[in-house]
């Protein structure tokens, strides 16, 4: 057998093998990707009515979460008027929700939260949101952060002494946001929203929930006091 058959033979057969493992990989992220979409539909049912005490009893990991998808569920019930029927701490959860999904997709900026007319309730009030997390450094970045989407939007003249922009005057959007997810990771942002909840958990529970709901707890209930 030649050289150049021996070549060709091994060449087919690392194509066959890397065929059948990148069809195997994709077939796992299709599962991972399939049972993250179920997991993510199990908890937005479970958690758009919050009763009292809810928050005491689901895992601390679900505790934002929990949060999150209460106040989602608020703005699809009244999407005009949600931002007014929310008090603070709701406010709170939901504008650094805000930002963060404002970091999705291609090309993803910490400028879009300032353009998008479904950000704008939130932007007077996103240096304070940070504060009250106890996310100083944010808080910091996003004001300066603030300041620059104005000066953008009024074709101001870029001033490196603007008390407004801090440390961060040199700073371009893309510099923002590499800073943005950085602090997020380096400050440990998740687990102080966590703990927010925790102190705030009042403000997340519902007064007014549809009987059905109630009777789907029930349900639930009786099957396992059955199963038990």
């Amino acid at each position: 057998m030649g050289a150049n058959m021996i070549v060709w033979i091994l060449f087919i057969a690392a194509l066959c093998f890397l065929g059948f493992f990148f069809r195997k990989r994709v077939k796992e992220m299709q599962t991972k990707r399939k049972e993250a979409m179920m997991e993510y539909e199990v908890k937005k049912e479970k958690y758009s009515y919050l009763k009292p005490g809810t928050l005491d009893s689901c895992p601390r990991d679900d505790v934002t979460a929990a949060a999150l998808f209460h106040c989602m569920r608020k703005e699809n019930d009244d999407f005009d008027h949600y931002f007014e029927n929310m008090n603070d701490s709701e406010k709170t959860v939901y504008g650094i929700y805000m930002v963060s999904s404002s970091l999705e997709g291609k090309n993803a900026s910490l400028h879009s939260f300032f353009l998008s007319p479904a950000s704008q309730p939130y932007v007077p009030m996103i240096v304070d949101i940070f504060e009250k997390v106890g996310a100083h450094e944010i808080a910091d970045l996003m004001k300066a952060a603030r300041r620059f989407a104005e000066i953008i939007e009024n074709d101001e003249d870029d001033n490196e002494d603007d008390p407004e922009m801090g440390d961060y005057s040199r700073y371009n959007f893309s510099d923002f946001t590499n800073e943005f997810v950085t602090l997020v990771s380096t400050t440990n942002l998740p687990e102080k929203l966590t703990q927010f909840v925790l102190e705030h958990k009042e403000d997340f529970y519902d007064t007014d929930i549809p009987e059905e709901i109630h009777e789907g707890d029930e349900s639930d209930e009786e099957r396992v006091s059955d199963e038990v």
